[in-house]
């Protein structure tokens, strides 16, 4: 019994160093300074969390996960994913104190549940692609087949859908020689100003009017912009939430 009971300690300390090891570097940031309120927690979210991304996850223990499992505790608010040095992207959760407060806490959980809901979606096919531009060029199945899709959605008083159009547009002139890639915009504004606002701005994307039940039920986003990356077999690739993200998703989808 005495020499189980003195190699039990090490066994643990072996255990614990090895787990530790499998981390590919420290964490960027202090869990209680990006905690301490809902702007700092935004911030952090903007220029650290980037889960639309590859990466590899590990629970509170360092435990390597899978990327399902990590979102499903990441939605339940509890857990903060702290981003590791080293190359790559990589995620270690944080089970975060009861001391939060609930408005942070709520916001937590809001980016977890929207990661955790574009996740679900990729591999999924791209509900109702039959649209037709306020210039009459018709978008569906058919002539979209072997093809790209990129698909914003959005709303002419949405500020941030506004700010990155330039951005958007910029990506649209990295493509421009590829046929196989399509860019198209979904706004549920009246069609008339729809047809007012490119009058007066330069929008590379085919803008087309559908109903906002569309967008929301269909569609399932009710975050503006939400962008949908659909492959050339018509299913979800990615969903992401800004031009810079859209610009990595496509890069490597582009590249297959």
């Amino acid at each position: 019994m005495k020499k189980i009971f003195y190699c039990l300690p090490l066994f643990f300390i072996i255990n614990t160093v090895f787990a530790q090891s499998l981390l590919p570097g420290k964490p960027l940031g202090d869990p209680g300074k990006i905690l301490k309120d809902g702007l700092s927690l935004a911030y952090y979210n903007r220029d650290y969390l980037k889960t639309t991304e590859d990466f590899t996850a590990f629970d509170a223990s360092s435990k390597a996960i899978s990327k399902k499992k990590f979102f499903q505790l990441f939605a339940t608010g509890s857990y903060l994913p702290m981003r590791l040095s080293g190359s790559g992207n990589s995620y270690q959760l944080y089970k975060v104190s009861l001391k939060v407060r609930d408005h942070v806490w709520s916001t937590l959980a809001y980016y977890g549940k929207t990661g955790y809901a574009h996740y679900k979606m990729e591999g999924k096919e791209f509900p109702g692609l039959n649209y037709k531009d306020i210039n009459g060029k018709v978008y569906n199945h058919e002539n979209t087949k072997g093809k790209i899709v990129v698909i914003k959605c959005w709303f002419l008083h949405c500020q941030a859908c506004n700010e990155e159009i330039p951005a958007l547009n910029q990506v649209v002139d990295q493509y421009k020689n590829r046929k196989d890639i399509v860019f198209v915009s979904l706004a549920f504004d009246p069609e008339d100003k729809l047809k007012a606002f490119m009058k007066a701005h330069v929008f590379k994307y085919a803008l087309v009017h559908v109903k906002e039940s569309y967008i929301e039920k269909d569609l399932g986003t009710n975050e503006y912009p939400t962008h949908y990356l659909v492959n050339k077999r018509g299913l979800i690739a990615k969903v992401v939430g800004n031009a810079d993200e859209l610009s990595i998703a496509l890069k490597n989808e582009a590249s297959k």
